[in-house]
C-alpha cells in the first residue's frame, strides 16, 4: 500500500513540475570540457553579470573561479530579501540537474512581457523571477504572436526562435551572443564537475592497469595449470 502511495505522490509531483515548464524544444549546444579559454570567459561573464543574484557554493575553493572573481565572500550568501520573495538558486549543479541544452535555450528565450514584475518572461520557464540581465547583450525580444495565442503553442514542438523576434539590438551580434552563452554554459558544466578531465584521465589509466593485470593473471593461470597437467 505504501509503495502505491509513493508512486502516486511521484506522479502528482512530476505533473506539477511539468506544468510549471513549457515544452519548447531545447536547442543543442556543443561544449568542450578541455577548452579552458572558453570556460574562463564564461567564468568572467558569470562573475560580472550572474553573481549579483546566484551563488556557486561548490566552487568556493576553486582556483579558476577565484581568478575570475568568483569567491565565497563576493557571493550573495547573506542576502535575506529578494524581489518577488524568490531566492535565486545556487547554480553549482544546474547543468547536472537540467542539462546543458536546457540552460543554453533558457538563456536565449527571454522576451519582453509588461505583465510581469520584472518586465520579462521566458519561453522555457514561464513566469520566471529572473530579471532581464541578458537583454543588454542580446537585445530586446518580443513574441511573434500575442501572449494569448502563444500560450496555446508553447506546448508544441517549437524552437525558441520560432516564437520570438528581435525588436532592438543589444551590444553583441547574434553570433557573439551565442558564443558568449556557450562559454557560460561551458563554465557551468565545469562548475558541476570541476575534476571531470582529471577523472577521465585517471579512469583510462585504471582501465589500462586492469587490462595489463588481466594479461598477467591469465599468464600466471596458464603457468599453474601447466604444472597441474604434468602431475596428472
Amino acid at each position: 500500500m505504501i509503495k502505491y502511495f509513493i508512486l502516486l505522490f511521484m506522479l502528482v509531483f512530476s505533473s506539477i513540475a511539468s506544468a510549471q515548464e513549457s515544452n519548447i524544444a531545447l536547442e543543442h549546444v556543443s561544449i568542450n570540457s578541455h577548452d579552458m579559454k572558453s570556460i574562463k570567459r564564461g567564468a568572467k561573464f558569470f562573475a560580472t553579470n550572474c553573481m549579483m543574484c546566484h551563488t556557486l557554493i561548490y566552487l568556493r575553493y576553486n582556483k579558476l573561479a577565484a581568478e575570475a572573481g568568483i569567491t565565497y565572500e563576493k557571493m550573495p550568501i547573506n542576502v535575506k530579501t529578494w524581489p518577488l520573495n524568490v531566492t535565486p538558486p545556487d547554480l553549482s549543479l544546474e547543468t547536472d540537474r537540467r542539462g546543458v541544452d536546457w540552460v543554453y535555450t533558457y538563456l536565449h528565450s527571454f522576451y519582453a512581457d509588461s505583465s510581469r514584475p520584472t518586465g520579462v518572461n521566458n519561453l522555457v520557464l514561464p513566469n520566471t523571477a529572473m530579471a532581464g540581465i541578458i537583454a543588454p547583450y542580446q537585445g530586446q525580444q518580443v513574441l511573434v504572436k500575442n501572449e494569448k495565442e502563444s500560450q496555446h503553442i508553447f506546448g508544441g514542438n517549437y524552437q525558441w526562435y520560432d516564437l520570438v523576434e528581435l525588436k532592438s539590438k543589444g551590444s553583441m551580434s547574434t553570433q557573439e551572443f551565442d558564443a558568449t552563452i556557450t562559454d557560460v554554459v561551458n563554465f557551468l558544466a565545469y562548475a558541476a564537475e570541476p575534476f571531470h578531465n582529471e577523472q577521465m584521465t585517471l579512469g583510462y589509466w585504471v582501465i589500462g592497469f586492469l587490462l595489463v593485470l588481466f594479461v598477467l593473471v591469465y599468464l600466471l593461470k596458464k603457468e599453474y595449470w601447466k604444472d597441474v597437467k604434468k602431475e596428472k
